[in-house]
């Protein structure tokens, strides 16, 4: 593995569960990295709300957001500033609940050398299903590079959503803080927007990190008087990927100044 790569694994301080379970799998993998505390989302300050912008979460998506899903926000905007103050040109960041293949060391390896190195971020994950197995071109992409270890990196037109696993470079960290400051969406499809924010989706198939499924949610509580259940940013992932969000049922407009950028739906 590239050593100039660091390894940033969003957890709790609490939640020694999650901590021993990453510890021990990027162990077994010769993974090196380092636990950045999450923001709870059972705790939020009041600089922590505001951050987060109610209109604009209500006039994009739809409803207003779940303190978990802001503390999630918050979490990966830390290591965002992180690699802006530091000067960090890549880095990769985990989410704790997680679930990673035995080809996760070569993918990255793989994804660093390759000569097409046209991404600023490169999705490791998906919530969807179509992403893993594409029922028709929209959901496939294009190829745009082979990958040593039979794997391939597509380019895709439509959204990804999960944020368990990702390479960043520091540009796609700067748009992204530009971008998604104030909050006003979860952080998957604040970065899923690429009409608006300029990130490019790119994924690897096959995914070599999946979401681990014995774990619950950490994070935080809906609002008080909510009837919505407490959420992880990936539990909260898999509600908006079942349709239940006005969000994950959005069209994608095609931006004005990107010519043959089509609309796309889930």
């Amino acid at each position: 593995m590239t050593p100039a790569l660091p390894i940033f694994v969003i957890n709790l301080e609490r939640d020694t569960e999650r901590r021993r379970h990453m510890t021990e799998l990027l162990g077994q993998l010769g993974l090196a990295s380092e636990f950045v505390g999450a923001v709870d989302g059972r705790k939020l300050t009041a600089s922590d709300r505001a951050a987060y912008d109610p209109a604009r979460a209500h006039r994009i998506y739809g409803v207003d957001m779940m303190d978990t899903e802001i503390a999630c926000c918050l979490s990966h905007h830390h290591v965002y500033h992180r690699m802006l103050r530091e000067g960090i040109g890549t880095a990769l960041i985990l989410e704790d609940d997680v679930r990673i293949e035995a080809t996760f060391p070569a993918v990255l390896q793989d994804i660093l050398v390759c000569r097409f190195d046209d991404w600023l971020v490169v999705r490791l994950d998906t919530k969807r299903t179509q992403l893993h197995n594409p029922p028709s071109a929209k959901f496939l992409g294009t190829r745009v590079a082979e990958l040593a270890g039979g794997g391939a990196l597509y380019r895709l037109r439509t959204h990804v959503l999960g944020t368990g696993a990702y390479l960043i470079r520091r540009e796609g960290a700067s748009r992204m803080l530009a971008y998604g400051r104030p909050i006003f969406m979860p952080i998957d499809q604040t970065m899923d927007r690429f009409w608006e924010n300029g990130i490019l989706p790119y994924v690897v198939r096959p995914f070599p990190v999946l979401q681990n499924e014995d774990f619950g949610s950490s994070t935080g509580w809906a609002p008080a008087g909510s009837a919505r259940r407490p959420a992880g940013c990936h539990t909260a992932a898999a509600a908006r990927a079942a349709g239940h969000r006005r969000g994950s049922q959005a069209r994608l407009q095609p931006h004005p100044l990107r010519p043959g950028w089509v609309k796309t739906v889930d």
